[in-house]
Order: C-alpha cells, then structure tokens, then sequence
C-alpha cells in the first residue's frame, strides 16, 4: 500500500511544492488585481471587527451607542479582527492575502482527499496531482480571496473536516491484530474530535456549514451501523448484517456522541452570550438577519418561492425591498394562476408603493424636508441594497460589473441560513425617498395568503418543480461573479464586450460543465470499485452536495455563490477520473515499493 510519507519521499513531493506555488501565485495575483471591499456584507463584517478592536463589542453599527447584535456569527468578524490586530484596522489587503494563503491550503486539502479516496493504491499519485491541478486554476473559488467574505475559510474547514473524517474511517481498518485494532480505534476517536471542531468552527463562519456536518454524521452512522465487518460472517461464509449492526452499534454511538459534542461545544459561548445579552436560544444567527422583534416580511417571501426560480429576480424583488418600488409589470405571466390573482398582487403593490403618510403633521406653511437615505453600512444587513437589474428583471441579464472601473459598488448575495445578505451596486436611479415604500405587517399577510392558496392549487409545483428549477439555474451558472466580466451568457445579445463578456461567460460556463462531469465519472468510479471504503467516500460528497444544494433550492434566492464549496469536491472526483485517463496511467508514473 502506498502511503502518504512513501509519496512525498519520491518525485510527488516537487509536483506538490510546484503546484501548490502555482496556486498561490493565481490567488495572490487575482486578490492584488480585482481587490473587492464593496458588498455590503463586507462591510458589516469589517464594521463588526472594527467595533471589537476599537469599542470592545460586539456590534454591527456605525455609530453610537453601538448596541450589541445577534445578526452574523462571530466566526467572520473575528478572523478579520484577528488581522486587522496585526496589519492595521481598515486593511482588508492583508485580509485578502491571507485569504489567499487559506484559499491554497484547502487544494493541498483537495490532493490529501483525492489521495485517500482513490480506491486504486497503483493511482494514488498521479489522482492527488491532478486533483491539486483542478483546485490550483479553479477560478470559481479563487475569486473570493478577493472579496471580504466567508467562503474561503468555509471552504477550507469543510475540507479540514472531511479529511480528518476520512482519517478516523481509515484509522485501525487495515489490520486484523487486536493490539493495532485498539491504537487504531484511539486515534479514530482523536480523528473524530478533530472533524467535530472542524464542524463547528465552520458553522461559527456560516451556519449553513452546519449541512456539511451533518453529512459526515449521516455517513457515519450509515457506514457504521451497516458496514458489516469479516468478523460477522456466518459459517457457509455470508456475511450478517444483523450481527454486524449489534456488534457495530456501541462503536457508532460511542463516536457519534464524541463527534457531536466537540461540534456542539464551540456553539457554546455564542448561545449563553446570546441567553445573556438578549435573552434567546439563538445558537446561530436569526434565519433571515434580523434583530430581536424586527418585522421579516415572511408571507412576502413565502409568495416569491411560489415563483422565482432564477437570480434575475432575487435583486428587484428581495433585496430592493422598502427601498424600491415594485412593478406588476416585472412579474413573468407565469407567476399568476389567473387574471383575478394577477390584480390582488397588483393590489398589494400599489399599498406597498403608496404607503400612508406616517410624518408628523407640519404646520401649513412648512414643507416637509426629506430625510437622506441611511447608509448602506448604517442599514440592517437584511434591508440594505442590491445589484440592480440593468434590464427588465424578466430573465433580466445581469452584465453588470462589480470590480470594473465603472462600477461604484460591488456585489454580494444571500440567503435565510442568516449568514450573509445581498448587497451590492447602487441602482441607477435614485433610491425612493423615505416612506414612499413600506412592507406592512397588513400587506404581508396578504401576500401569505395568496403563496398559501398557490401552494394548495399546485404542491408538486411548490415543493418538486421550483425547487429542481432552482438548483439547475444555480448549478449551470457561469459562477463568474465578482470577476470583472461577470454577468450571465443568455442571452448573447446583452453580452458586454467592452469586458469580453463574449470570450469569458462561455469559457466559465464549459468549464463547469467539465468540472461537473469529472465530478460525475470519478464518483461512478467509486462506485464501480465495489469497495465499501470507496462507496462510503461517495456517499459522503453525496451527502454535503445534495443536502446543501437542497437548502438553497428551497429559497426564494436563488443565487450560484452558495454552490462555490462544491467546486473543491468536484475537483476531488476529478482527479480519480483523470487517474484513469490512459495517458496519465503510465508504469513509471505508479509503480511504487510496499
């Protein structure tokens, strides 16, 4: 069996320096090169950290009293705190290089993956390499080194934890000698607590994470409680699932248990600071942002997941929301049942767009003097801006740019997990003054009622059909956001050439078509192998990318950035299908000393 010191004391050890060199330079480069400091969300997490150095609380406002919040968890605004120590408290370039350096150990994390999962010990090398190739020249990742957001450590401690996983499965598997066996099992349960606190660092970065735990649980319990081991074989020589499950269940609770309760005690001093400050159970953020007893427009958003199944939507319609009117006129037909549906949405438009005056009454001579609209750092991270639609929003093409030299904001996006709202450019008209728009409690009632109505006319539309649209818009993106070309391919007539749009969008767009397919054919090849090691390895990327990919198909945003995570697994399966590649697979390339 090759092992991992055999590899790095032959010719992979130079490979591996090379590439990951390779990596480092691409994400420095394109950090130093297209710097992004403007989503809005950014700006709340450098707010926060900037608050914990200078004010010692932990708050997301901008100016006094800078009263204590609950919006984000602390993972984020710590990390950069922790930076800002060190380089200066508005220095987001040391934040980004940083990032940089993260962004290059998860593809080292990649090549240890794709070598422990590759089920052939005579293609173990040559699979790292080319899974460490995918990762170092993935762009989809490499841009948010960039951006002050979460998914570059999001993604490396994902990675951290499947490998310590994938250890803890190993640890112990490979020997039949009881004294082995025993050391084996102390350091699985090492491993186990390792992937726990992995688990929950991750989930102090965004709570979603948490699905990625989740993952390595379900596969712990399904390899475990039915994988059934050589020593549950009965006499004519089948094996027993059912004395492999007695004989397997103390194990599978003994590690479960550990495993949850390392993941479970980093939520520990959030939850009691929150018990404490606000007085709730609030282990992670609120679902949609907010703060204790702030309205959420729940019924509005129940409304839109009857209908939007694309990201042209999501800006003019939720981010834009108590900022910008909304136009009937932009609602696809398809959103309506009849014409009768049509005109009580119309209704609850025109009392959205033409709210009572709520101003003091002023005397007959004065004239009211409009306020100046907050700040976008100084607004609630759930009601601040969003990219707007340079063209209708029906299938509106977003080819707008947020790091080109044009553009005076950037662009960030979110979801109800409450880690991260969407935020981003300004709208090129004027924001509506104060109190011309407003979302009452009335008129989301009245949008609950017609998203509840539309979900008794159509379930299989609400809960099969929308959601399966969603994940594939999601999922075949040209995931070109925040590079300077960013925008969608269709339609090609409002492709930007000034930014090449024409070159670029259709180069992303193949390219996700090829990571996915590797991701595809190195997944039937651990299937293929019949190995119950290699099919656990399978069932666990399974897992993390169907549960994830679930989530965000259910919501009323559905945006491509929450998929970038998965580009790290598909380059994981990639590099076992590249393996079987025949040009690849050469003698003097696999042939190693046991």
């Amino acid at each position: 069996m090759l092992s991992l010191s055999q590899f790095f004391r032959r010719r992979g050890l130079a490979i591996f320096v090379v590439l990951l060199l390779l990596a480092a330079t691409f994400r420095i480069v394109v950090a130093h090169r297209w710097p992004n400091d403007t989503p809005d969300d950014g700006r709340n997490y450098a707010q926060m950290a900037r608050n914990v150095l200078e004010q010692h609380v932990y708050s997301h406002d901008t100016a006094p009293p800078y009263g204590p919040s609950l919006i984000r968890l602390p993972g984020y605004p710590l990390f950069l705190a922790a930076i800002y120590s060190v380089f200066g408290h508005t220095n987001n370039g040391a934040v980004r290089i940083v990032q940089a350096l993260i962004d290059t150990a998860s593809c080292g994390l990649v090549a240890l993956l794709a070598f422990y999962w590759q089920p052939d010990e005579k293609r173990k090398r040559v699979t790292a390499i080319a899974a460490l190739a995918l990762a170092a020249v993935c762009p989809f990742t490499t841009i948010y080194t960039a951006t002050i957001l979460t998914e570059v450590p999001t993604t490396f401690l994902a990675l951290a934890m499947f490998l310590a996983a994938t250890l803890a499965f190993r640890s112990g598997s490979n020997t039949e000698d009881n004294e082995d066996k025993k050391k084996g099992f102390k350091r699985a349960l090492l491993w186990w607590m390792v992937a726990g606190l992995c688990g929950g660092l991750g989930v102090l970065f965004r709570p979603d994470s948490g699905l990625f735990a989740f993952a390595v649980g379900l596969t712990l319990v399904i390899a475990g409680l039915f994988g059934v081991p050589p020593a549950c074989e009965t006499p004519n020589g089948k094996r027993s699932p059912l004395a492999g499950l007695r004989r397997n269940l103390p194990r599978v609770l003994l590690i479960g248990s550990l495993f949850s309760l390392a993941f479970i005690l980093l939520l520990v001093p959030w939850t009691i600071r929150n018990a404490r400050v606000f007085h709730l159970f609030q282990p992670l953020s609120p679902s949609h942002g907010e703060m204790p007893g702030e309205f959420v427009a729940r019924g509005y958003n129940q409304w839109l997941r009857t209908w939007v199944d694309d990201e042209a939507y999501v800006s003019p319609f939720l981010w834009n929301l108590d900022t910008e009117q909304l136009d009937i006129d932009d609602v696809p037909p398809s959103s309506f049942d009849s014409a009768e549906e049509k005109a009580r949405v119309a209704a609850l438009f025109d009392k959205y767009n033409s709210p009572p005056d709520t101003l003091e009454p002023a005397q007959p001579q004065a004239t009211p003097t409009p306020q100046p609209s907050p700040t976008p750092a100084a607004t609630p991270a759930n009601k601040s801006k969003a990219t707007p639609s340079k063209s209708p929003p029906k299938k509106a093409n977003a080819n707008s740019n947020s790091n080109s030299d044009e553009a005076d904001d950037g662009n960030d996006n979110s979801s109800d997990s409450g880690d991260e709202s969407d935020k981003g450019d300004e709208a090129d008209n004027s924001p509506s003054e104060p109190g011309s728009v407003e979302m009452t409690p009335e008129i989301d009632a009245g949008f609950a009622q017609i998203a509840r109505e539309r979900i008794a006319r159509h379930p299989f539309r609400y809960y099969v059909w929308l959601p399966l649209k969603r994940a594939h818009t999601m999922w075949f993106d040209t995931h070109s956001q925040y590079w300077p070309f960013e925008g969608t391919l269709l339609p090609f007539d409002d492709l930007d050439y000034v930014h090449h749009q024409q070159i670029w969008l259709p180069l992303f767009a193949l390219l996700t078509a090829i990571y996915t397919l590797l991701g595809l054919a190195g997944g039937w090849l651990l299937w293929s192998s019949r190995e119950f090691a290699s099919r656990r390895w399978l069932l666990l990327v399974t897992l993390a990318v169907v549960l994830r990919l679930m989530l965000f198909a259910s919501m009323e945003n559905p945006e491509p950035r929450y998929l970038v995570e998965f580009f790290s697994f598909l380059a994981v399966l990639g590099g076992i299908a590249i393996a079987r590649i025949p040009i690849f697979d050469k003698p003097q390339m696999n042939t190693d000393s046991h």
